[in-house]
């Protein structure tokens, strides 16, 4: 009975800090986005290996803020930035990233995401890690097994 409780709170704890974090950056929920960091660009404020919460429905910032945006290249290809405001113009905001001597161009207010509202450290490097081949296996695609090899055997148990 004992080894019963242990894997179900390992169960919980796996689910809360692994695989929701995951999902979580994969899937927008409800007025909440998260999402990883892949830069140093903000570097001490976050860093590579953080989620931050944005909140999309705060889409005027002020001096100060730290905003995701979208970030369109020359091409088709477009990215999304997390950087602080440090002015505000008649076009729009002025961003830089902490760790960036120079200040970005302007972003169009309508390319604001949203406001980060926090972060989550050091589980960013987690997320990164289950979206490569090697980390889906580890993260996802074992423990799976694990769990449903336990619960065929506490079903086992009861037939």
């Amino acid at each position: 009975m004992k080894n019963m409780r242990t894997i179900d709170t390992f169960v919980r704890v796996f689910i809360l800090l692994i695989i929701l974090p995951i999902f979580a950056t994969s899937v927008p929920i409800g007025p909440l986005h998260f999402m990883t960091v892949s830069g140093n660009s903000m570097e001490p404020a976050i860093t590579a290996n953080d989620i931050v919460v944005v909140v999309p429905s705060i889409t005027q910032p002020a001096v100060g803020d730290i905003i995701t945006y979208r970030h369109h290249f020359q091409s088709d290809e477009g990215s999304t930035i997390t950087h602080r405001v440090v002015r505000v113009v008649k076009e729009g905001y002025i961003t830089k990233g902490d760790a960036n001597e120079v200040p970005d161009g302007v972003v169009a207010p309508e390319d604001v995401i949203g406001i980060m509202v926090f972060k989550i450290p050091f589980i960013g490097a987690l997320v990164h890690f289950a979206r490569t081949p090697i980390g889906y296996l580890t993260i996802v695609i074992f423990p799976s097994i694990i769990l449903i090899i336990h619960e065929i055997r506490v079903i086992a148990r009861l037939l």
